[in-house]
């Protein structure tokens, strides 16, 4: 069953396809990456800040989740934990984990959930056996559903140290754990606040693509802070990261300069970037592309890649960058270590030097018959050539820039604040985003305010795509 039938009425619930007034704020689940599981995926949305896990159970899908019925999302994680024979580890808000016993010839670890010290579950994990690698955390009664999953452990390995051939310790090592706070999970009810917002309609999940929502009304009006966040490329072999800013379902780059061209491929420290310097993000991509000499790619907006010439015994590929027909630059990119990516600079956008617009990573140059082959797994590309510089009181459709926040350090990059001034009520959300559902709402001329936000984290072997968005209609 789904929880919005239980608390609401005919007239409460609705589909999302129901046209929803332009002064409510529209909370919307979607599906979100485990960290250490690319395949996996658990719902979320972020109520004004704050990050909650809408009740879901080991047989059901993501869109079966209860909307209404959520837990505070406390931990997911894929940071490395070593604890030893006994050892805890506080999980916080009164959660821990304890290492009971740890068997290295059995290859099993016994481990213990707790909460304010008091017994919650144990499990036995066998380490050379995939499928029980991963402790599924599942419990009875939580706002009134069962098998509801609140915790979730990967085990890595056990190992020991020995010391003139004597065991000292026994260690467990965990590189990933999930977990929500169920013990405070709560239930919402239509007429529900929270903050200065009222809860006026619950929307059920009906398929990957929409997964329900929360709509709520506000009565007070404050600004919109568009924020900078740090943004992994999707392509794994760039490890560093770059600034981006979604405006209004827009997906933009600040611009960033490589002052410093000790540091390349690297940019300079994202938050040193211009917030009001912005230039769409055309092409983010990790898909492989094999090319010909001679073979140009289109990269959309004008833009395109050319494959030169190639040189199979020298490992190497003279890749050509255009605009509209027309040379920008080219650059002989190498298949050595360390050597696959170029990062292409332009000087005087907007005023600024140094400025990378192109990066294209090649991972491979063959032959294929008698055909020269260049293969290229990762390309991302901003439309420098429309770059544009915000002013206070510029207007982007029926929001007006108030301030420009420069960035500090990692933890705040800058943000732009936005006010709409022509309706009662604004909204005020740290968000998450993702460009695959960037398109799920047309109705941008309406106010439609989306942020995005991508992990913060270098990849690791187990690889997170983590994106989530709320959208807005104010």
């Amino acid at each position: 069953s789904n929880a919005a039938a239980d608390t609401t009425s005919t007239a409460d619930t609705a589909n999302t396809a129901d046209n929803v007034s332009n002064i409510t704020d529209v909370c919307n689940v979607v599906s979100t990456n485990y960290k250490w599981v690319s395949n996996e995926q658990y719902p979320v949305i972020d109520l004004f800040g704050d990050k909650y896990v809408p009740l879901f159970t080991t047989n059901g899908s993501v869109w079966d989740a209860h909307v209404n019925k959520l837990a505070k999302l406390i931990l997911d994680s894929n940071e490395r934990h070593v604890l030893k024979d006994g050892e805890k580890l506080d999980l916080g808000q009164g959660y821990a984990l304890e290492a009971k016993q740890i068997s290295i010839p059995n290859k099993q670890a016994w481990l213990e959930f707790t909460k304010d010290g008091k017994y919650i579950d144990d499990r036995i994990v066998t380490i050379d056996n995939d499928k029980n690698t991963t402790w599924n955390v599942t419990l009875d009664n939580v706002q009134g559903e069962n098998n509801v999953i609140v915790m979730r452990v990967h085990v890595d390995s056990v190992s020991g140290l020995v010391e003139n051939n004597i065991l000292q310790y026994s260690c467990v090592a965990i590189d990933g754990i999930w977990l929500t706070d169920y013990s405070d999970a709560k239930n919402l009810k239509i007429g529900d606040k929270i903050g200065e917002f009222t809860l006026e309609k619950i929307i059920r999940g009906e398929n990957v693509s929409n997964q329900g929502s929360l709509v709520f009304k506000n009565a007070t009006g404050f600004p919109i802070n568009c924020n900078v966040v740090g943004t992994n490329y999707k392509c794994d072999s760039w490890s560093n990261q770059y600034p981006s800013i979604n405006l209004f379902g827009e997906k933009y780059f600040p611009l960033l300069a490589n002052s410093d061209q000790s540091r390349k491929p690297h940019n300079d420290p994202i938050w040193e970037c211009h917030v009001d310097k912005l230039a769409k993000l055309v092409l983010d991509s990790d898909d492989k592309h094999l090319l010909k000499t001679g073979e140009k790619l289109d990269l959309g907006q004008g833009y395109s890649l050319q494959v030169k010439q190639i040189d199979v015994e020298g490992n190497r590929a003279l890749i050509e960058f255009d605009k509209d027909g027309r040379y920008v630059d080219d650059a002989i990119i190498l298949t050595d270590p360390n050597e696959h990516y170029w990062t292409c600079l332009r000087n005087n956008i907007q005023g600024e030097e140094n400025v990378p617009v192109l990066k294209v990573y090649v991972s491979d140059v063959y032959l294929d018959g008698n055909d020269g082959i260049v293969q290229v797994d990762g390309i991302w590309l901003i439309d420098y050539v429309n770059a544009r510089t915000l002013k206070i009181g510029d207007k982007i459709g029926q929001f007006t820039l108030e301030k420009i926040v420069s960035g500090v350090n990692k933890s705040n990059l800058g943000s732009l604040a936005f006010k709409n001034a022509s309706v009662a009520d604004d909204a005020s959300v740290n968000d998450d985003s993702s460009d695959d559902n960037s398109s799920s709402s047309t109705s941008l001329e309406r106010g439609l305010a989306k942020f995005t936000n991508k992990n913060t984290e270098s990849p690791t072997s187990w690889y997170w795509n983590f994106w989530e968005y709320i959208i807005m209609r104010i």
